[in-house]
């Protein structure tokens, strides 16, 4: 007998989804189950083909993030979103979105889609999200980069790390990771 599984929208795809503008402030990098995340890439790309004249940007965005977390490839999706993107706030959301995912895995790049998404949400943000976005970034500045995937991360995570490799660099060394000095990852 077969069983029918009704998922719930995971986070942060029920905030790309909702009826409201996704706020800009917001993280939507946190990783997603793979099994999940090609559900929701093939729920959506049904419901996109029935609906294709009604695709909203956020739903758009919502399958770019779960095409990535399924595996699939996901720069495509992203480069087809930059042509799509009509103004600041949805060119500004694409960026960063594009730029959690990436970070959450650690690539290089993703610290360009940020500070590319960061500039073009600047305007757009109120000031206590404009400090919060410029303050998460700064301290995600202290992460290595790699150009291989690493093990997906939550924000959180992300977080303590930066956290950690600030304590240890302190206040008077160099950037390491920024430098060229050769260190790229606390554990060596």
């Amino acid at each position: 007998m077969l069983r029918s599984v009704i998922l719930s929208i995971p986070e942060p795809l029920s905030r790309l989804l909702s009826n409201d503008t996704p706020s800009l402030a917001d993280w939507y990098g946190d990783p997603l189950d793979a099994g999940v995340a090609e559900h929701w890439v093939r729920r959506l790309q049904s419901g996109n083909a029935q609906h294709l004249q009604q695709l909203r940007f956020g739903d758009r965005l919502a399958e770019l993030v779960a095409r990535y977390w399924s595996g699939r490839d996901a720069e495509m999706s992203y480069r087809s979103l930059v042509a799509a993107a009509g103004d600041d706030c949805q060119r500004a959301l694409l960026e960063l979105c594009y730029g959690q995912l990436l970070f959450a895995c650690k690539r290089e790049g993703a610290r360009k889609h940020l500070d590319d998404g960061f500039a073009l949400a600047a305007h757009l943000l109120a000031a206590d999200e404009y400090f919060r976005v410029m303050k998460r970034h700064q301290a995600l500045a202290a992460l290595p980069l790699h150009g291989v995937v690493t093990e997906p991360c939550s924000l959180e995570s992300l977080l303590s790390e930066a956290g950690v490799i600030g304590k240890l660099r302190g206040r008077d060394w160099p950037d390491d990771a920024q430098n060229g000095s050769g260190h790229t990852d606390t554990l060596d």
